[in-house]
């Protein structure tokens, strides 16, 4: 039975009084801690100058306005922009209470949960945002992301298919299309779908990720020239991406190119210096080099960042 636009509205007024749009929610997954994390990123300016501005601006119109729910999501938005995703749902719990939410309104919720590693409740709103609106593309494609980050590979598919039916040549739904294939061990039908997209890239672009996919899934399947050229594509287009540069490294180390493997892995540790993972990676590039003492400082400062995140 299809649900209409009443009943899910009031589903959503359901949800908010019963708290679950709280800032103050409780849960493990609700303690957690905001994390980096690309579907969120995708459209965060971080904190810019302008972005600041835009936080004063709002907050002044609000003092003077405060029952303006207009301004209230509009602040929400700039909130989970700064990365400050529990003021941010605060926020939007307060707007709601004015007006009820578009589609996309419940996606900048369902991405503040994204960012505080809520994946349930985020697939939730989500899930209405899609029901409000099933042609709305950044909200399919974001469920589809979180889908796939529950293992939930055919119905990210589905909703990445209905994406590119809505916009024949989207680059995202096409790469991502291509990941789930990789991930349900299809080869052939991954790298056709990684290659389409890149295809539709602009190498000179500012969208690093179809070049840093496709670099990956070709380093994972040792064709590390390849491998190579896609990646340092991505690498041009973002120089500060430290997972760009530390998969480079690992396929020049693999080509016998110790020098740039160990160069990239260490600016893959000074662009992360707390990301254990990557010292782990230059530990053993430069025991592969025969540099033993600095492999060992890497390889203790990796196992000191693994006990350290595993604690928190």
């Amino acid at each position: 039975m299809k649900t209409n636009a009443a009943t899910i509205l009031l589903a959503f007024l359901g949800a908010l009084t019963a708290g679950r749009l709280s800032a103050q929610s409780t849960g493990a997954a609700k303690e957690a801690k905001p994390v980096a994390y690309p579907y969120a990123a995708e459209e965060s300016g971080g904190l810019s100058p302008s972005l600041l501005r835009k936080d004063l601006d709002l907050r002044a119109a609000l003092s003077a306005a405060p029952d303006s729910a207009e301004l209230m999501y509009a602040y929400a938005l700039v909130l989970r922009q700064e990365g400050k995703a529990r003021d941010s749902l605060a926020a939007y719990t307060r707007a709601a209470s004015m007006r009820k939410p578009t589609a996309q309104e419940l996606r900048s919720v369902a991405l503040d949960y994204v960012m505080l590693s809520d994946y349930d409740d985020a697939i939730h709103w989500l899930e209405l945002a899609v029901q409000i609106d099933p042609h709305d593309v950044d909200a399919l494609y974001s469920l589809g992301r979180c889908y796939y980050s529950k293992d939930r590979y055919q119905e990210a598919r589905k909703l990445y298919e209905q994406v590119l039916a809505i916009q024949p040549k989207n680059i995202k739904a096409e790469e991502n299309i291509g990941l789930v294939y990789d991930a349900t061990n299809e080869p052939e039908k991954a790298e056709e779908a990684l290659r389409k997209a890149t295809s539709w890239a602009d190498a000179n672009g500012q969208d690093e990720w179809p070049f840093l996919d496709l670099g990956v899934f070709l380093l994972d399947h040792n064709r590390l020239p390849e491998a190579i050229d896609d990646l340092r594509i991505a690498i041009r287009i973002r120089p500060t991406r430290a997972e760009s540069h530390e998969k480079l490294g690992r396929a020049l180390l693999a080509s016998q190119d110790a020098v740039g493997g160990i160069n990239e892995l260490r600016e893959a540790t000074r662009l992360e210096p707390d990301n254990p993972r990557t010292h782990y990676e230059l530990g053993r590039a430069l025991r592969q080099a025969g540099q033993i003492d600095k492999a060992q400082e890497e390889f203790k400062l990796s196992q000191k960042l693994y006990t350290s995140h595993s604690q928190e």
